[in-house]
């Protein structure tokens, strides 16, 4: 008769044995299977809304012939070769003295407007020397945001005249330009607007 507890080792090593061997043979033999790619149960819509924003924008005059022969500069600012594009204006009405600050002051696309700004004060640009002495012309839209009271608070190149003197020239004469206050439902409103600026060189003789 055996003697299990004396055995009791071998037995314990060959069901360690076993037990790996069966599950080996499992693993081999049990066919993969393939998990199914997941789909979706509902289809998923996405829908895309188009904004588009309007600015309001000047009818703008026929092109105009470049000179044949540059104008020597006689004079550093040279506003006498200077062409305004806003014709003036006698409008008297006297726009309001101070500058309320505050997100109360709303700023209304100018198409929507009811009672539209005007120009009061038309600033000419200075001519840089330099571009006209090379006898380089050009013209720059300026986007203007109009005050409450008139006077211009923000401006940006909305078309660049190609020459980056003449739109800092442009900018800098569109700082000093003063308007009428728009109006919105009897109150006074911000309000962006255009400001085309030509720069031209005069024709000799003339």
């Amino acid at each position: 008769m055996k003697d299990h507890k004396k055995m009791y080792g071998i037995y314990l090593r060959a069901g360690l044995l076993s037990s790996l061997v069966i599950f080996i043979m499992l693993f081999l033999l049990v066919p993969y299977a393939q998990p199914l790619p997941y789909e979706l149960k509902h289809e998923i819509i996405t829908m895309v809304e188009d904004i588009s924003s309007y600015i309001d924008k000047y009818e703008e005059p026929p092109p105009i012939e470049r000179p044949r022969v540059v104008v020597p500069a006689e004079n550093i600012a040279g506003e006498e070769n200077v062409v305004e594009t806003i014709a003036g204006t006698e409008f008297i009405e006297n726009p309001i003295r101070t500058r309320p600050i505050g997100p109360e002051i709303e700023i209304v696309p100018y198409y929507r407007v009811e009672i539209k700004p005007q120009p009061v004060v038309q600033a000419k640009p200075r001519y840089p020397d330099l571009v006209r002495r090379a006898g380089i012309e050009g013209r720059t839209v300026v986007k203007a945001l109009v005050d409450i009271d008139g006077s211009i608070i923000e401006v940006q190149v909305l078309k660049s005249s190609g020459n980056q003197m003449l739109d800092e020239a442009a900018l800098t004469a569109a700082r000093n330009w003063k308007f009428s206050p728009a109006k919105q439902r009897d109150k006074y409103v911000r309000v962006y607007v255009s400001i085309p600026i030509n720069f031209k060189l005069v024709e000799s003789g003339s």
